[in-house]
């Protein structure tokens, strides 16, 4: 299993979008890893951009998808399950679902779009699909409300539904996914997780650990998180058997809030043993 961030940045994107702040000129004079789009990750069962439908996870559907399609070689084509995190229009965009039918996509793919969500997400979508022209949308998309700590399968992936700290008004999910005998805790736009999260994951050793660093090297903790609360996150894992010698742990979504550009980023993480994401990485899980 590999996973390949897509994106790697919280909701104004990295250098934010109406910003001339000194990080975002910064990141816009450095350039390279420091460029980072909103938060979007494809799982893969194998190699990166190959596999069957059932061999494709794709995390969240931000306004940056099509970038990511010309910078990443994501193909949409190809995918046959979407999972989302949570309703904001950074990690959700349901609008651009309607170039899946037939006067976009010629032809238009001959399998079901399954998307797992929220009950928030699911309500999205619904008005977004009726504001548009229904005649012309997509037929062969199934939406699926998805419930905490109750696992579905998503072609070959196993995927649990854990509680995010979040937003408040809706049931965020970070998520466990699983594929034969691998294990990835993926937990961005989170803060520290709830106590129900931390018993259910635990005894269960991750292979690799994805999680929110929004404030960089700042703590935060109550609905994102920082290094000090990544380095908390750790510990408390570590306490309840979910990290192994070999594991992992990377962090994402990025903030230019936090302040702290890629190199420096990885000067503060690299003696935790943590690696940094940027658009386009690529790990094995």
């Amino acid at each position: 299993m590999k996973i390949q961030y897509l994106g790697t940045a919280a909701a104004e994107g990295w250098p934010a979008l109406f910003c001339n702040c000194e990080h975002c000129e910064t990141a816009r004079i450095l350039g390279r890893k420091n460029i980072r789009t909103r938060s979007q990750t494809a799982i893969y069962a194998n190699e990166v951009g190959s596999g069957t439908t059932d061999e494709i996870l794709l995390i969240d559907l931000p306004p940056d998808t099509y970038l990511h399609v010309l910078q990443h070689g994501l193909r949409l084509d190809k995918i046959a399950h979407l999972v989302i995190t949570h309703s904001h229009d950074d990690h959700f965009k349901p609008s651009e679902l309607i170039y899946r039918c037939g006067i976009y996509a010629n032809p238009v793919p001959n399998f079901t779009l399954n998307i797992y969500g929220n009950e928030k997400v699911h309500d999205l979508y619904k008005k977004t699909m009726q504001e548009l022209d229904t005649d012309q949308w997509p037929t062969n998309i199934k939406f699926h409300v998805v419930e905490p700590f109750k696992p579905f399968s998503a072609g070959n992936f196993t995927v649990t539904p854990l509680l995010a700290l979040h937003d408040i008004t809706e049931q965020c999910f970070i998520y466990m996914i699983e594929l034969a005998n691998k294990r990835l805790l993926y937990a961005n736009d989170t803060g520290i997780f709830p106590t129900e999260t931390f018993n259910y994951i635990a005894n269960k050793p991750f292979d690799t650990i994805s999680l929110d660093c929004t404030s960089c090297g700042h703590k935060e903790g109550t609905n994102h998180m920082g290094l000090p609360d990544a380095l908390e996150v750790k510990r408390r894992l570590e306490g309840l058997k979910c990290i192994k010698d070999t594991t992992k742990i990377i962090l994402t979504h990025f903030s230019h809030n936090g302040g702290t550009c890629y190199d420096a980023m990885l000067d503060l993480a690299e003696p935790h043993n943590f690696e940094v994401a940027f658009d386009g990485a690529v790990w094995n899980v």
